[in-house]
């Protein structure tokens, strides 16, 4: 059996319960994940336990921008990776995005590609 207390922790964000349930199956035996697909939860689940990293799978957006100043305030540390469908339309917000996520990765995306990431990102 796994000791979960020696894996690194993950809280993993996705409005799509299968893609959750996915990339739960994927990293399970590597991290331990937390999935959640209520977006509304997220700020205070990630205060409420010492997560080393947040991936969130979601369009940007201005509740995202917010969300991720409100995490990068109460923990500068912790890393923040973003995944979602590239669109035009998302330039402007995006741009402002960066500047609060350490890494944004667009669909289709390399599970392996995220996963030497999110090791790179939880090193210390």
């Amino acid at each position: 059996m796994r000791n979960l207390n020696k894996l690194k922790k993950i809280l993993f964000y996705s409005p799509d319960f299968n893609l959750c349930l996915s990339l739960l199956v994927y990293l399970q035996d590597k991290y331990n994940i937390t999935t959640t697909t209520d977006l509304s939860i997220v700020s205070s689940v990630s205060e409420s336990s010492d997560f080393n990293l947040i991936l969130m799978d979601t369009e940007p957006s201005s509740t995202i921008e917010r969300l991720c100043e409100n995490i990068k305030t109460k923990n500068n540390d912790l890393p923040i990776i973003l995944t979602y469908v590239y669109k035009d339309q998302f330039n402007e917000i995006e741009k402002k995005i960066k500047k609060l996520v350490n890494s944004i990765f667009y669909k289709p995306y390399d599970l392996n590609e995220i996963s030497s990431k999110m090791n790179a990102l939880m090193v210390h």
